[in-house]
């Protein structure tokens, strides 16, 4: 908890997603079911960084996803690292790439194929260089009767990275943002899409 309150200083709460994953029983597909929790140690054994990740808070929530059936496929194939930090005066050593490239291979492993983070625009550079793609809002093509979801995070940005070769970033002819493709079997979007300011147009 001392490490995690690091990730984001300014935060009102900042152990709630920690908390959240603690409260689990630490049971598989991952430490905490659906959930991630990793320590990284020094030699002598003192943790000096710590990850915490799970299903996107936002995804639970969206209006657009309520009493879908397609809620329980999306929470198995998208991840969220809600917080990353590491000890300041460890800092500059890889502990933070480190940890979430540790994630991303425990994730890709059990199948899940997207991961995604949160973060100010000032560590746009940071994460673009671990491959992750950085933009105001996010958008994702689904299955048949939803088609198409989209979320931004006010003055934040948000991060993706596709874990698995099916699923992609689609570059839309007038979408805000990459659309978010192949997620769930019969979301992938056609070539030949557009983004018509509501929805995409095939």
């Amino acid at each position: 908890m001392d490490l995690i309150r690091h990730a984001d200083p300014d935060h009102p709460s900042p152990f709630h997603a920690a908390r959240l994953t603690l409260s689990l029983p630490p049971e598989p597909p991952l430490s905490h079911q659906l959930d991630l929790c990793l320590i990284a140690e020094d030699q002598r054994g003192k943790a000096v960084g710590a990850l915490v990740a799970g299903p996107p808070e936002w995804l639970v929530a969206h209006p657009g996803l309520q009493n879908s059936s397609l809620l329980l496929d999306l929470v198995h194939r998208i991840t969220m690292i809600h917080g990353v930090a590491v000890a300041p005066r460890y800092r500059g050593r890889g502990i933070g790439r480190a940890l979430i490239r540790q994630a991303e291979q425990r994730y890709r492993a059990l199948g899940w194929g997207l991961s995604m983070l949160i973060h100010a625009p000032s560590l746009a550079t940071y994460y673009e260089r671990l491959g992750y793609v950085s933009h105001p809002a996010l958008l994702m093509n689904l299955p048949s009767p939803h088609h198409f979801i989209g979320q931004d995070f006010l003055d934040m940005l948000t991060a993706l990275k596709p874990l698995s070769p099916d699923v992609r970033l689609a570059d839309v002819a007038f979408a805000p943002a990459p659309v978010i493709s192949g997620v769930l079997p019969g979301s992938q979007v056609p070539e030949h899409a557009w983004f018509d300011g509501a929805g995409l147009c095939y």
